[in-house]
């Protein structure tokens, strides 16, 4: 099982696999960072899906 804390606050996130963390962190994201999973581009979230796969990796 690895951990992830959200890059926007302290809430940290257990899972087997990465897939099923980023459901979490969807979830997550949709309720409490709103504005950021809306508002955000292309190169965002790709840069976003770039820092968790490196975070998830040495997780």
């Amino acid at each position: 099982m690895r951990t992830i804390t959200c890059f926007d606050c302290d809430h940290n996130f257990s899972a087997e696999t990465s897939e099923e963390v980023l459901k979490k962190l969807y979830t997550h994201y949709m309720a409490e960072h709103h504005e950021i999973i809306t508002s955000v581009d292309e190169a965002g979230k790709k840069a976003w899906m770039e820092r968790f796969y490196a975070e998830w990796a040495q997780a």
